[in-house]
């Protein structure tokens, strides 16, 4: 990660910049590099939110919504998320498609649902 994308996720989680404030930063800094899309993916809808769902004993705790270049920054940072799981999630997010991309939920209810919107 570079130290300006540290520097802004920093920023964010200080209270000193808003998601919404953060994502054009990140998104200047992705710029350089084009984003990943097969010639035979459909360029209709394409997600422009990341929606994280975190439930405890099947209540919900979390339901937070951010620009989807805050949420490709952020990936890295997702605690208890394994590999397997961190590489679908960033594939999702470089694509922009919309919809699930991830679901884990245990039998006490806890869980994570990741959306693209």
């Amino acid at each position: 990660m570079s130290d300006a994308l540290e520097s802004i996720l920093r920023l964010v989680a200080a209270g000193r910049l808003t998601a919404e404030e953060a994502a054009p930063l990140i998104a200047a800094l992705d710029e350089r590099k084009p984003p990943a899309r097969p010639a035979t993916e459909p360029a209709g809808d394409r997600a422009r939110q990341v929606r994280v769902e975190v439930t405890e004993r099947g209540r919900p705790v979390v339901n937070l919504r951010v620009p989807l270049a805050l949420g490709q920054a952020a990936v890295s940072y997702v605690p208890g998320l394994n590999a397997d799981d961190a590489a679908r999630v960033r594939d999702a997010l470089a694509r922009g498609i919309s919809g699930p991309i991830l679901e884990v939920r245990d039998e006490d209810g806890d869980g994570v649902r990741i959306v693209l919107e």
